[in-house]
Parts: C-alpha cells; sequence; structure tokens
C-alpha cells in the first residue's frame, strides 16, 4: 500500500476531530472529541500540527493521523489512530516514523508517549520503534453521588496563579498529562489547600470544565505536605466533592503505588482503565550507547 503523510496543519480542526473519532470507534476507550474539545487539547499539550501528520493512500483516501507536542528538549507522541479497516498494513508504523524524525530532527532529548494498557498491538509498536516503560498509572472515575460530611480542616481555595505555584514546585513526578506545562495553558485551573488540627497538610489541583455540557472535574494532582497520607487524600477528596456534588471526576494517572490511593475508592473512586508511560531517548543519546557498545 502506497502510504502518503500530509502535516496536521493542512487540515482544518474540524477535519481531524473527525478523523481521530473514525479512528477511535472500537476502541476500549474512545475518548471521542468534537473540534472545540480537540482545539483545547492542541493548545493544552502544545501540539504542534506542522509536525504532526494525516496518512493517505494513493487515492487520497484517509488512513489515520498522529500528534506530536514539543516543549522544549522534550516531545509527546498522542492522539495515533489508524482506521479499523486498514489496521495492520503498515500505517501505524509510517505515522510514528513521521514524528520521531521530526523530534529527531528538533534535536530533543527524551519522547514520551501514554499506550493503555491492555492495547498489545500498539504497545508492541512502540516497543519495535525504541520506546521502554518508565510507569503504570491508573485513570480513575467517580460518578456523582453525595460525599460523606468532611472532618474538621482548615480549607482555603486557591486561585490558579497560587495553584501554579504549586505545582511547579511540586517534587513528584507529573506526567504530560498532568504536567506544571499542561495546566499552565489550561483555562480552568482551580486548587485547595487544607490544615489538619493534627498537623496534617496538603492540596490539591484540579481542572474545573464547568463549561462543556456536562460539568466535570479533571486532572487531579494531589500532594501531600505533611501528615498521613491516606488521611490527608481524604480530606482533600472530601472537601473537592463537597465543593463540587453533581460532577463527574476523573482522576489520570495516578501511581499506583501512591500512599493515598485507598481515599479515592473510599469515596467511591473506581479504575476506569490504566496506562503505560513510555519513553524513547533523543538520538544523541542513542548515538552515545551505540558508541559504547
Amino acid at each position: 500500500m502506497t502510504i502518503n503523510l500530509i502535516p496536521a496543519a493542512n487540515f482544518s480542526i474540524q477535519e481531524l476531530a473527525g478523523l481521530y473519532n473514525q479512528t477511535r470507534v472500537d476502541y476500549l476507550v474512545p475518548m471521542p472529541m468534537n473540534a472545540d474539545r480537540l482545539e483545547e487539547y492542541v493548545r493544552d499539550f502544545n501540539i504542534d500540527l506542522s509536525r504532526s501528520c494525516v496518512a493517505s493512500d494513493a487515492n487520497g483516501q484517509i488512513l489515520g493521523l498522529n500528534m506530536l507536542g514539543v516543549r522544549g528538549t522534550k516531545a509527546w507522541v498522542t492522539r495515533l489512530g489508524v482506521l479499523t479497516n486498514v489496521r495492520r498494513q503498515g500505517i501505524g508504523s509510517a505515522l510514528m516514523d513521521w514524528a520521531l524524525a521530526h523530534a529527531d530532527a528538533l534535536g530533543v532529548q527524551e519522547t514520551f508517549l501514554e499506550v493503555i494498557k491492555s492495547n498489545s498491538p500498539a504497545h508492541a509498536l512502540f516497543l519495535a520503534k525504541g520506546f521502554t516503560g518508565t510507569g503504570e498509572y491508573l485513570v480513575l472515575r467517580r460518578a456523582p453521588h453525595p460525599a460523606p460530611d468532611a472532618m474538621q480542616a482548615e480549607m482555603d481555595v486557591l486561585p490558579s496563579a497560587q495553584t501554579l505555584e504549586l505545582l511547579q514546585t511540586c517534587p513528584q513526578y507529573l506526567t504530560w498529562v498532568n504536567a506544571y506545562e499542561s495546566m499552565k495553558n489550561a483555562i480552568d485551573l482551580e486548587g485547595m489547600r487544607i490544615r489538619l488540627s493534627n498537623g496534617g497538610r496538603g492540596w490539591i489541583a484540579y481542572r474545573n470544565n464547568k463549561f462543556t455540557l456536562r460539568s466535570s472535574l479533571s486532572h487531579l494532582v494531589l500532594y501531600v505536605e505533611a501528615g498521613d497520607s491516606a488521611e490527608v487524600g481524604m480530606q482533600l477528596l472530601l472537601n473537592l466533592h463537597k465543593k463540587y456534588p453533581r460532577y463527574d471526576t476523573y482522576a489520570e494517572n495516578i501511581r499506583q503505588d501512591e500512599k493515598y490511593l485507598s481515599a479515592f475508592y473510599a469515596l467511591g473512586y473506581f479504575q476506569n482503565f490504566s496506562r503505560i508511560e513510555m519513553r524513547r531517548p533523543g538520538i544523541a543519546e542513542i548515538s552515545m550507547v551505540a558508541q559504547q557498545r
């Protein structure tokens, strides 16, 4: 099959959103997008549409797409999708080669991506392209329902600027999805901070998607500054759901070994799916390793 690769910048956001949705119709987690959501995604995650691409055949029939985010010395491959009737014909591989060639041309030090753990074909493709796993993360969801009364705690609602300051100095590793840069780009960032009478302290950052058709909270980042992690985590989530009792909530990329994970389950969160973050070193690192062998 002839595979032509065209910069995604040659297409409208509406066209890209439609194509993306077509490639995900049979996914376990489709995550559909309309044009507004894709435009937001491009902004929040620094997607470079001139270095992202759409694949077509010799007749101009669209086959799939892939996107590349770029931040300084780092890149992020995302939204790779191929139409169901043309899979296993090298299209995904060609799309990946395009993204990695552009990342290498920029001289990035490392390129990241995320793959749903159950997506074995995609995982195998990424391994073949030089990626290795860096960690597994949970994507949790909580449907709207009443939360128990919050225990005694002093709670401050934080403006976005103060929330960003906390994220910028957060010592724990944050993936591209929840990274400081992604939250800084978002227009709906909020936060809160609590202090318990026993000295426990912590904060939570989140996105308040109040302007969408169905209000929701997403991209939760919790950090325990002092005290018992499970207790402080519980208080943060209790206060959050007391403030927004009618919101669907999505917590993305929570580490499986987080000490506050039990608080999510205690408040009715369930595991939607899990992801594997993967990393590919930049071409300079690859060359250095090859020379050492």
